[in-house]
């Protein structure tokens, strides 16, 4: 209980310090966008996070897509992504969305057994797609504003709503209801094995994002406000080729 606390406190007390650096910027930091009023100091954030991604991320990402295994990298995203089902089915239920909400808990059942606690994507090969949401959208879906756009360190894009969303989205983790050294242990190693394994597979979208366009900051504000501005996205149909590691036999 004390490390979830203390990592939900951490992000709470970035959120205040990077919003509280935001206001107390000189007036011309302003921007164009309305959504983005802060763009100088997220520009400054953005910069370091490139920097990050390119001496560290990137390479650590490339190395774990080329060393590891195909198979285990898909079953471990399946182990991870199968975790995110009760957040998916709460949200669902937040959004009125009960067909969803009843497929999320029929996915989460049949992976958890039949699929050996997720790492074989069996619901998938049943037509029992997953449906991707989290409590950005449920916070969406009852009227509440997506905010200031901010870029947060280490994080990237995202927006004073899509922050309250992260917490959220942390609390309803089932490993973070493990004690004590377990859940630290579970969050961080799933949840960087994770970030690794999306770099590598997304690795193209990310390079044309970040060093492909003429205005990285630009790009990577575009691709996330047209996410959270506008009318949800459709539900993405899984591939089965990336996160089905049935098709290797």
């Amino acid at each position: 209980m004390f490390r979830r606390n203390s990592a939900v406190h951490l992000l709470l007390s970035i959120i205040i310090l990077l919003t509280s650096a935001c206001n107390t910027t000189e007036l011309a930091n302003t921007s164009s966008n309305p959504y983005d009023p802060f763009e100088e100091t997220n520009r400054k954030i953005h910069a370091f996070n490139k920097h990050v991604d390119e001496t560290t991320l990137k390479p650590a990402a490339n190395i774990y897509g080329q060393v590891v295994p195909r198979t285990i990298r898909l079953g471990t995203a399946n182990f991870y992504e199968n975790l995110q089902e009760p957040k998916k089915f709460v949200n669902h239920l937040g959004q009125a969305e009960f067909i969803k909400a009843t497929s999320d808990v029929t996915r989460f059942a049949i992976n958890t057994s039949i699929g050996i606690f997720g790492i074989f994507d069996v619901a998938s090969r049943l037509r029992l797609f997953s449906d991707d949401t989290d409590f950005d959208e449920t916070f969406a879906y009852w009227g509440l504003p997506v905010g200031p756009y901010i870029e947060l360190p280490f994080v990237g894009p995202n927006s004073v709503r899509g922050s309250l969303s992260m917490l959220a989205n942390y609390t309803l983790n089932p490993m973070s209801l493990l004690s004590g050294p377990a859940e630290g242990v579970s969050l961080i190693t799933f949840g960087a094995l994770d970030i690794l394994n999306k770099r590598y597979e997304y690795g193209t979208m990310v390079d044309t994002i970040l060093y492909n366009s003429l205005d990285s900051y630009y790009s990577a504000r575009s691709t996330y406000l047209q996410t959270r501005i506008n009318e949800p996205p459709e539900p993405m149909v899984d591939d089965l080729e990336l996160f089905d590691p049935y098709s290797d036999y």
